[in-house]
């Protein structure tokens, strides 16, 4: 392929399949090199677009690309963005059970993934090394390539071996990526990972949108006071990072009780359901701060955030970099605000510590585990602690395991609920062990045939299974099972687990003594040391009087720190480095006042059973289920702001609540409920004649006196799509002259909607240009869809007949003209809609025959919203698909078509329990629940999940 060959398709590919016009600097030139075949070691700051480098070689590379990965929550994001746009993305990591693990594996080695992501510890596993290099992958790409390095900020020590897991899959090109790295930290991931010649792109650290600050506080109670004053002055969404769980929880609640903010708590402490809550709150907008510790962030795509401010000073200028870099990635101006006390030093000691503890006390750590005799031991850090008398912090515990497990002293297992570990210590090419049993040994044999058809030669590898499930296939009782298997794992080379809650410890070698343990103590110490000198590094960053940015930038070794002067720290002119807070703004005009009429109302309907972002949600005309849960829908208000944002309303009740207009009472802990003041009912009974000044920002002062209207913005010089300035759901902000169109707010809601049910923001459904274009030029059938920027074919796929039918409804209405532009003719009435929900939906899949189009007819009037979404997955149902091709052809979870059907048969209509239940099944759930009277408790079925169960109740109450 020739060069200018190569560039077509890498300009095509990013149009097509990623839905952006050009480049952002660096990228093209790191892509190139990766297609080409060479190592590269790139190093983008937060929000440059490192992603884009190895997902679109990918797309164009002769076989798969692997992604080292070191979050699972971060590798569902990418995937899930991936899959919107069409890409063949999957995952492999702890997340799935076993079955889906093999499942997953075996799919991947029938080469259905052009990208495949994975943790750095699925390299155990002999089973997937051995199939990447079967495989030979195209392309390895190391994600945050920091974390393989002893001289970086997060060394983890499964990173530090895949230099030797590329050797043994055959040594693909390798792409290593990160966005802090000093210099002698990108010489140590190059040797790791045993780059060859590899092409190196430091695109600079300096980003220019950001503003530095550090605002000195003594004490906890003078920080709470200047985040208060950071927060009023610099609003939008914001992260607020604390040094612990108790110090999150804490400035959580002084938020919520004492600011009236919306807020979401993320920590370690919190289970895995609560932390994906409280991220998805975050980035769908309903919480507008997230209060965390160093967990949150990393792979975080939410380009709007407006300040990161910490609480507590983090131990190095790389970790404060890397955590500061994801404000602003939209481009805007953005404020990182350190609010600094000396006290925070001895706590960062105090961390590095607990981190490297002495020789003692890793020795007492496990001289008290050999001589425990349960196996595993299941005891908590803190458990260990109290137990051996540890004086260090129980962290230095977890500290010391890590340490005695990379010494092959100890090995730690992770649980899965009822499930056991089986692991068979023997070599691929020995026979079966039942030869080392006697003659007598019956049932012993049949469990070791059973164990090794349960492991498939897949030695040394750990495997989970159901003992009671296991017991029943091999005929025993489950007594019988667990002596032959306590004999078994004492006699044989296979080691079993059984079920356990937590975490789980086994001493390799009890006989083993401590001091014969090869630890390099002397290591431990140089690191230890470095610790200490990248935390004196920090506080210098506070405490200096030079630019900030410039400080920064050196540290890093960065050309661009020669300028003296940013124009943007605190250090540079800004004073206390904080904006300038929002004077009180007239709303003198009679369209202002009536907004602001329409928001009392809206809280005086609410009758103090709300608080302000459900209110907000219903004056804007949310599609969220609580406005039907609780009646909100029927309210006379319910819509009546749609030209609005939620965030905005909700700035506006705050700007009325500090005006007297709006009190927030907490009737519940922390959740503070919405209610009118005398004020307020005698502004909204016409009885306050004065001006009514309120403290807006100034965007949402002047939208709100043009009573919905936004103002037309100045034009900006042209930027690059990636680039683009994103609202609060992360799509762009820019102010639209077609907002006020009721086509526009339609597609807003849809959007929203969908971007709700994927979990993704919304601008990953399409931005706010896509949005203005679809309401300008109204296209009428899926070519002219096609046409419209920022449409992929991903996208109209999933979404193209739900945008025509909304676009339809809207026929006869006149279309706002773009700003400068003639007025545009009205467009033609659409027929009455006769389209595929999906071109999805036009292909046959597997032996079923499907019509071209599918005729939608709906008893809804032509203002009714769109077609719901589970409306759409009963259809495919009816004619004949099964769950999984449903979700596969809608591009959604299996648990999403579960919820649809289950909503879809409660509102009555009708879903036959034969399409998704096997015959047997569905005649033993019927005769179980007939012997019960017509029971709704939980089945007591294994093969019945909760949500199946749920749907089959819901099927079975339509009678």
């Amino acid at each position: 392929m020739s060069v200018a060959e190569s560039a077509i398709d890498l300009e095509r590919t990013l149009r097509e399949r990623f839905d952006l016009e050009q480049f952002r600097p660096g990228q093209r030139e790191v892509i190139e090199n990766v297609v080409q075949g060479r190592d590269v070691l790139c190093v983008m700051p937060t929000g440059g677009g490192k992603s884009l480098c190895y997902q679109l070689p990918a797309l164009l590379l002769p076989r798969m690309t692997l992604v080292v990965s070191p979050l699972i929550a971060l590798m569902k994001d990418q995937v899930d963005v991936l899959i919107q746009r069409g890409v063949r993305a999957t995952l492999l990591n702890s997340s799935l059970d076993p079955a889906e693990q093999r499942t997953r594996l075996q799919e991947i080695e029938a080469g259905q993934y052009d990208l495949v992501y994975v943790a750095p510890e699925r390299f155990r596993s002999p089973r997937f090394v051995e199939a990447m290099a079967k495989i030979r992958p195209s392309l390895l790409a190391v994600d945050e390539a920091h974390c393989i390095s002893e001289w970086g900020h997060d060394f983890r020590p499964d990173y530090a071996k895949i230099g030797l897991a590329r050797r043994r899959i055959g040594a693909p090109p390798c792409i290593a990526l990160t966005a802090t790295a000093t210099d002698l930290v990108r010489r140590d991931i190059a040797d790791q990972l045993d780059l060859q010649d590899p092409a190196q792109f430091v695109t600079g650290f300096d980003r220019p949108n950001l503003g530095y600050a550090v605002v000195e506080a003594r004490r906890d109670a003078d920080k709470l006071v200047a985040l208060a004053q950071t927060l009023e002055q610099n609003r939008g969404p914001s992260v607020i990072y604390a040094s612990s769980r108790a110090r999150c929880e804490s400035v959580g609640q002084f938020l919520e009780n004492q600011l009236n903010r919306s807020v979401a708590i993320y920590h370690a402490g919190l289970s895995r359901e609560e932390r994906h809550s409280a991220q998805d709150r975050f980035m769908s907008g309903e919480a507008e701060i997230v209060v965390a510790t160093n967990a949150f962030g990393m792979g975080v795509n939410k380009a709007n955030i407006r300040s990161v401010i910490h609480f507590n000073m983090p131990g190095t200028l790389e970790a404060y970099y890397q955590e500061a870099g994801r404000a602003g990635r939209d481009g805007n101006s953005a404020r990182c605000v350190l609010l600094f006390a000396l006290g925070d030093r001895f706590l960062q000691e105090m961390f590095i510590e607990n981190e490297y503890p002495p020789a003692d006390t890793v020795f007492q750590v496990f001289n008290f585990l050999r001589a425990l005799e349960s196996d595993p031991i299941e005891l908590t850090h803190a458990e260990i602690k109290e137990s051996a008398g540890i004086e260090l912090n129980e962290s230095a515990v977890g500290t010391a395991i890590k340490i005695l497990e990379g010494a092959g002293a100890l090995e730690k297992f992770l649980p899965r609920e009822n499930m056991a570990i089986v692991r068979i210590n023997a070599e691929a090419d020995e026979p079966s062990l039942t030869r080392r049993l006697g003659s007598q040994a019956h049932v012993q044999r049949t469990v070791v045939l059973g164990l090794e058809g349960l492991v498939n030669r897949r030695f040394g590898e750990t495997i989970y299974f159901h003992p009671d499930d296991f017991a029943t296939t091999l005929g025993l009782d489950r007594p019988a099972l667990n002596r032959a298997l306590r004999t078994l794992a004492a006699e044989l080379p296979i080691d079993y687990i059984p079920p356990f809650r937590g975490n789980a410890i086994r001493v390799i070698d009890r006989s083993r003594k401590a001091r014969d343990l090869e630890i390099d103590f002397t290591a431990l110490e140089k690191r230890k040391q470095r610790e200490y000198d990248k935390l004196e590094r920090m506080v210098r960053y506070a405490q200096t009087r030079q630019c900030r940015r410039s400080y920064i930038l050196s540290y890093f070794g960065d050309a661009s720190a020669s300028r003296v002067h940013c124009g943007h720290c605190d250090n540079c002119g800004l004073g206390d480095g904080l904006a300038t807070p929002h004077a009180g703004v007239p709303i003198d005009s009679t369209a202002g006042r009536e907004v602001v009429l329409k928001v009392l109302s809206g809280v005086a309907r609410a009758k103090g059973r709300f608080g302000k972002t459900v209110i907000a949600q219903m004056l804007t005309g949310s599609g969220s289920e609580k406005m039907d849960r609780w009646g909100l829908k029927h309210l006379s208000t319910y819509g009546i702001l749609a030209e609005f944002r939620q965030p905005e309303v909700v700035q506006i009740l705050d700007a009325l609540a500090s005006s007297g207009f709006v009190e927030y009472q907490e009737v519940d802990r922390f959740r503070p409920v919405a209610n009118l003041a005398a004020q307020g009912w005698e502004l909204l009974k016409g009885q306050v004649a004065h001006p009514l000044v309120l403290t807006l920002p100034d965007a949402i002062a002047a939208k709100l006196t043009n009573g919905g209207l936004e103002r037309l913005a100045a034009p900006r010089p042209a930027a690059s799509a990636q680039a683009a300035p994103h609202d609060e759901d992360g799509a762009d902000a820019e102010a639209s002259a077609l907002a006020g169109d009721p086509l526009w707010g339609h597609l807003k809601s849809l959007r929203s909607e969908w971007a709700r049910e994927a979990k993704q923001p919304s601008y990953c459904i399409f931005t706010n240009q896509t949005l203005d274009a679809l309401v300008r030029e109204r296209p009428s059938n899926p070519k002219e869809l096609a046409g419209i920027k920022g449409l992929g074919p991903a996208r109209i796929e999933r979404h193209g007949a739900s945008l025509l039918a909304a676009i339809a409804q809207h026929a006869d209405r006149p279309v706002a003209p773009s700003p400068g532009a003639a007025p545009a003719a009205l467009p033609k009435a659409a027929p009455a809609l006769k389209t595929a929900p999906s071109p999805a939906l036009e292909r046959p899949l597997k032996s079923k025959t499907t019509p071209t189009e599918v005729e939608v007819r709906t008893d809804r009037s032509p203002s009714s919203s769109y077609i719901p979404t589970e409306e759409w997955t009963c259809r495919l149902i009816d004619r004949g698909f099964k769950l999984d091709e449903a979700a596969a052809i809608r591009g959604l979870d299996f648990s999403a078509i579960l919820r649809h059907l289950t909503l879809a048969a409660r509102q009555g209509r009708k879903v036959a329990p034969e399409a998704f239940l096997d015959p047997e099944v569905l005649k033993r759930w019927d005769e179980w629940r007939a012997e019960q009277g017509n029971v709704t408790s939980p089945s007591p079925y294994r093969d019945a999940s909760e949500a199946m169960w749920n749907l089959y109740l819901a099927c079975r109450a339509q009678g």
